[in-house]
């Protein structure tokens, strides 16, 4: 059993790649915003209880997947409030039941994220951040861009590479 879990920056391709991975392999897929959009219909996204619950839904989702032997793709974004602190607990929950995780840390210029962030297919999933909002979550997330640090896992570009040649690496790299 195992957890694929990407990370990154807002439009770096985490949900478009998480998906044709979920179709090649057949995994379940959670992303970021099936957990956040319910979650800031009560509590606006800046408010910390909004991603407080975002975070412990998500700990409580793979947990319960693991239990239940279910393979599982999530993503998660980085954008304020040490984001690495939860990326560490999700470390710390599949050890501790044993488990595989497949960390991908997700990166791209920041050009090309501007020039995606008001893509339609974005839209879809209540993606609403705009060019300006997306310039300030970058001002003022120093660590926007950074891998986590110590442990050893897959880096892509996507900023490089169309979403199919990612998913291809990830396969490769993970032996999925």
């Amino acid at each position: 059993m195992k957890i694929i879990f990407f990370y990154g920056p807002p439009a770096v391709g985490k949900l478009t790649i998480a998906k044709i991975l979920s179709q090649k392999i057949g995994y379940k897929l959670l992303h970021n915003h099936l957990l956040v959009n319910p979650i800031v219909e009560i509590f606006p996204f800046e408010n910390p209880s909004s991603r407080l619950l975002t975070r412990e839904f998500r700990l409580r989702i793979i947990e319960e997947a693991i239990k239940g032997n279910i393979n599982l793709i999530t993503t998660f974004g980085i954008a304020g409030n040490h984001p690495f602190a939860h990326v560490k607990e999700v470390i710390d929950l599949v050890k501790k039941y044993g488990m595989e995780l497949c960390l991908v840390h997700l990166t791209a210029r920041k050009d090309t994220l501007l020039n995606r962030v008001d893509d339609i297919s974005r839209k879809k999933h209540s993606k609403n951040l705009s060019k300006e909002k997306l310039e300030e979550i970058i001002k003022d997330n120093d660590d926007i861009f950074s891998k986590l640090d110590g442990v050893n896992h897959l880096t892509l570009d996507t900023s490089t590479q169309p979403p199919e040649k990612s998913v291809d690496k990830i396969i490769s790299y993970y032996s999925l």
